[in-house]
This record gives C-alpha cells, sequence and structure tokens, in this order.
C-alpha cells in the first residue's frame, strides 16, 4: 500500500485547485509569475502568459471553473469508499486523456514546434501557463492512478482471501 491515499491526494488536489481559483480571481499574476511556470516554459521554448496582470472576465471564469473542478472533485473523493473508487476508476484515464492531449497540443503547435500551424483557434493556448498547468496535472493525476490501481488491486486481494476463509 502506498504511504498517501489516491482519495488523499485527491482531496489535496481539489484544495489546489479551490487555492489556484482563488488567485485567479484576486491576483492572476502571481500564478503566471511563479517560478515553476517561468523555467517550464523557458525549457521548453514556450512563450509567457500575456494579459494576466490585473482580474479580467477571463481570469474570473477559470476562477469559476476550477472552483467548481475542486469542490466537485472533492465530494466524490468524499464519498464512500466503494463509491468513489468505483467513479474515479473511471474518471481518471479521461482525464489523463485529455490532459495529456492539451499538454501535447501546447507544446507540438507552439510557434516553433515541429507541428507549426500558422493560424489555429487554439492559439492562445500555446503559452508556458498551459503547459505548467497540463503537465503537472498530468504527473499528479497519474500518480493518483497509479496508487489507485494499487489499492482497488489490495482491497481485491482482500476480499478474496476472506471468500475463502468463509
Amino acid at each position: 500500500m502506498a504511504l498517501i491515499s489516491s482519495l488523499l491526494m485527491i482531496r489535496a488536489l481539489s484544495v489546489a485547485h479551490i487555492t489556484l481559483a482563488f488567485f485567479f480571481l484576486t491576483a492572476p499574476s502571481l500564478i503566471a509569475e511563479q517560478n515553476i511556470v517561468y523555467i517550464l516554459g523557458a525549457s521548453m521554448r514556450l512563450p509567457q502568459a500575456s494579459s494576466l496582470d490585473k482580474p479580467s472576465d477571463a481570469t474570473a471564469f477559470i476562477a469559476i471553473l476550477l472552483a467548481f473542478l475542486g469542490v466537485a472533485d472533492f465530494t466524490a473523493a468524499s464519498a464512500h469508499e466503494e463509491i468513489a473508487f468505483n467513479y474515479w476508476s473511471s474518471q481518471l484515464p479521461v482525464r489523463l486523456f485529455f490532459l495529456f492531449i492539451l499538454t501535447g497540443y501546447s507544446y507540438l503547435f507552439k510557434p516553433s514546434g515541429a507541428m507549426f500551424a500558422s493560424k489555429a483557434p487554439g492559439d492562445t493556448l500555446k503559452n508556458s501557463l498551459v503547459f505548467t498547468w497540463g503537465f503537472m496535472e498530468v504527473a499528479i493525476w497519474f500518480w493518483v492512478y497509479t496508487n489507485m490501481r494499487d489499492e482497488v488491486r489490495q482491497i481485491a486481494i482482500t476480499r478474496a482471501k476472506a471468500r475463502e476463509a468463509e
């Protein structure tokens, strides 16, 4: 078994999403100027995110989405263990797939990328903030996914031993 349970990691990530929502609502420049955003963006040769100097309608909408995601995930992770494992076992692969596609798109289709497209509707997604967020989310959700698979396997083994003992 893992040191940190997958449901605890989901709850912690939910609190992080709610915290990000607060900062997107009040001071989005604090997020865009974080060292991890700058380092990952510079190492991948991605442009820095623009127009995050002050709160705007777009950052308020992002804050609402992140707060909603955080509250919904926290609620789902706080359900009964069996229900939560069933829910997250189907939810995690979908999230990982979406986040992997988003992160790959922001890197591969950057202005100096391998698959350069001159004008595309998603040009605003090709920046260091989107890439850093996607990359960190993929890493954390994959960690949750591997922990949850191990926990579900351990629960199945325990149930099988209990059935054999009967």
